[in-house]
């Protein structure tokens, strides 16, 4: 009787063990080793993604991400929705996108603002490092445009005008430790002029407080300056491109305006969560590479004034590190400080 209550009991307790065993091969298998990886990248997409943007709608993270999203629908076979999370130069976005599970539905659109220059400034932007880049999808110069009301038609009126009235005129940006408020604070340093900085919801809000006035200077890439300037509201003083840009030929660049810390381009790229199997950033990588050949997508990309910038996740790696690299370099050189 003992002896078969203790077979019983072994027999309970291997099918327990068993069980359990299985049960951890299969989440390791379908989470962690190659065959379960593959497995879910040979079903991935099956349902549609969302694409988180950290910044306002009609601005140029906004713009880029509306033109590259709707050939991925294409390419997946699934939607590409964007999210716009706009809040603290796209720190606020950022952060709630980091928390998102890493199974390839919750993507983000990242900037050279919230990737490079926010781990910079702020201790508590760690966790932008451990995201997991996919591909640069396109890079765009920006430019400082000034308000059409103050009549400064160059960069050396304006900085005369500042320099006149200090303290007293406004540069806008698309939030406190965005790119365009480093920037900002890179022009006054290097062009010794004192504005006061006024932050805004994103790159939209900012360039309509300088169209009406209400603020005299912005930095911002082209994308979402163009049709301001057009319609006569902006006045373009400098480019940060290495050479001139097309679109904009009469304007000079940084380095030819001898402010060559100002040279820097500003970039926009696919990103996961951390721990994101590195199948589906293989599957996502291709999509990329194929959105971005379209011509049609290129086409609507040169129109606003982007550049596609495809990469591997390797290379955006590199360029978001090489980015850290200067900015951090920049401001201590600067000793520039946010208050």
């Amino acid at each position: 009787m003992d002896h078969h209550w203790r077979v019983s009991e072994d027999c309970r307790r291997g099918r327990i063990i068993g069980a359990l065993s299985a049960a951890i091969i299969g989440i390791m298998c379908l989470f962690g080793g190659p065959s379960g990886q593959a497995a879910a990248a040979e079903n991935y997409p099956n349902r549609s993604i969302s694409l988180v943007v950290a910044f306002e709608a009609g601005g140029s993270t906004d713009i880029s991400a509306r033109l590259v999203a709707r050939e991925l629908s294409k390419v997946l076979g699934q939607q590409v929705i964007i999210d716009n999370r706009p809040g603290a130069g796209g720190r606020l976005g950022t952060r709630r996108f980091s928390e998102a599970k890493p199974d390839g539905y919750t993507l983000l659109w990242g900037s050279g603002s919230t990737l490079t220059v926010s781990p910079v400034l702020y201790a508590d932007q760690k966790y932008v490092k451990e995201l997991t880049p996919i591909s640069v999808g396109v890079t765009q110069p920006f430019l400082f445009a000034a308000s059409t009301a103050t009549g400064a038609k160059t960069l050396k009126e304006f900085v005369a005008l500042a320099k006149k009235e200090p303290g007293k005129l406004n540069f806008a940006s698309a939030g406190v430790g965005s790119s365009n408020h480093l920037l900002g604070e890179i022009f006054m340093v290097s062009t010794g002029t004192d504005l006061r900085h006024v932050p805004y919801k994103g790159g939209a809000s900012a360039r309509d407080a300088v169209a009406r006035n209400e603020a005299q200077l912005m930095d911002e890439v082209l994308s979402p300056l163009i049709g301001s300037i057009e319609a006569g509201q902006l006045q373009p003083l400098l480019i940060t491109s290495d050479t001139r840009h097309p679109l904009f030929p009469n304007v000079p660049t940084a380095t030819e305006a001898g402010l060559p810390d100002l040279a820097i381009v500003g970039f926009f790229g696919l990103l996961a969560p951390a721990k994101t199997p590195p199948a589906i950033v293989h599957v996502l990588n291709a999509a990329m590479k194929k959105a971005l050949a379209e011509p049609d997508l290129r086409k609507a990309l040169a129109a606003a004034g982007f550049d596609p910038a495809y990469s591997s996740p390797e290379g955006f790696t590199s360029l978001i590190e090489k980015g850290r690299a200067r900015y951090g370099d920049i401001v201590a050189r600067r000793k520039i400080k946010l208050e």
